[in-house]
Parts: C-alpha cells; sequence; structure tokens
C-alpha cells in the first residue's frame, strides 16, 4: 500500500509539472534577464538563463566568418574574453517579438540587437536579428537555442595617426 501512495504522489508531481504553460510574462523575464546580464557583462548571470544543452549559432555577413555554433560553456567563454579586452560596450535591444507555442510548452522571442564596442584601437558597431527559442525544462523557462543573425558590422580605427584612419570597414 505503501508504494501505491509513493508511485501516485510521484505520477502527480508529474503530472502537476506537465501541465505547465509557458507565459508571454515568462519568456520575456528571461529575455529582459539576458539582455540586463549582458549589459552587466555577467557571463554567469547570461547563462544562467539558458538550458545546459542549448545551442548559440551566430551568423556573420559576407566573408567576416559564416556560421559558428556554441555551446553555453564556448559562448560563455567567448564572451568572457570579448569583455576583458572592451574599453566600453552599449547593448540595446528593440521590437521584441514573443510568439506562443500551441501547446504552451515552448516559444520563440524576435528582437534586433545593437552593440558598439569600443576595443584598443577600434570601434565596432553592429546590428543583429536575434531568435531564441525557449522551452520550460524542468518547469522553468530556459532558451534552448539562440540564433544571432548579423546584419551589418562596421569596424572604424580610432586611433589619429594610424595607416587609414576614419576608414571604415562594412561587411554585408
Amino acid at each position: 500500500m505503501k508504494k501505491l501512495v509513493i508511485i501516485a504522489t510521484l505520477f502527480a508531481a508529474v503530472g502537476g509539472c506537465g501541465g505547465k504553460r509557458l507565459t508571454e510574462a515568462e519568456v520575456r523575464a528571461v529575455m529582459g534577464n539576458m539582455e540586463a546580464s549582458v549589459q552587466r557583462h555577467d557571463a554567469n548571470g547570461l547563462i544562467a538563463n539558458f538550458a545546459p544543452n542549448a545551442m548559440i549559432m551566430v551568423s556573420m555577413p559576407g566573408t567576416s566568418g559564416g556560421l559558428s555554433r556554441m555551446s553555453v560553456g564556448e559562448y560563455k567563454t567567448m564572451l568572457e574574453g570579448l569583455w576583458k579586452v572592451q574599453l566600453h560596450a552599449s547593448y540595446e535591444v528593440s521590437n521584441r517579438e514573443v510568439a506562443l507555442s500551441a501547446n504552451g510548452r515552448s516559444a520563440t522571442a524576435r528582437d534586433i540587437a545593437k552593440e558598439v564596442v569600443l576595443l584598443p584601437g577600434e570601434r565596432m558597431e553592429s546590428r543583429s536579428k536575434q531568435k531564441a527559442e525557449i522551452a520550460l525544462v524542468d518547469g522553468v523557462p530556459r532558451i534552448v537555442s539562440l540564433t544571432a543573425e548579423v546584419e551589418s558590422l562596421v569596424a572604424t580605427p580610432t586611433a589619429r595617426n594610424q595607416p587609414g584612419a576614419g576608414r571604415v570597414a562594412e561587411a554585408r
């Protein structure tokens, strides 16, 4: 009898989690947490929004690198490396749209990200279309896939006496 009660309790717990539906507010909160973490250069806070096995894909325009695929750990390492060398950065997100799946267990968030990074001797500005797939992972909303399609990337030298100063390189 005791086994039957334990099994019934287990099924009730699993069934309770199985009926949870993702809300637009939860999706917007995950995306807002991600945005705030990038602005603070908080790699641990950023990856806390991802499922452990999430995939990150970055598509660069033209001959600037093509498509890069990264695990959450690789993404964290890349961002930490960039954040160590940059002198200043700004990151703004606009036009966020959220679409919930019919079953309420997942959602897609799309937005536009504009980033300006000042590196030693160079100012880089990019504009990207971002798409995040969010799903309930153990009942908690997590990003399971993030795709950033870099639409424009402009690099401008910042040193005055550097050859080619003032020249703008743009990848399309």
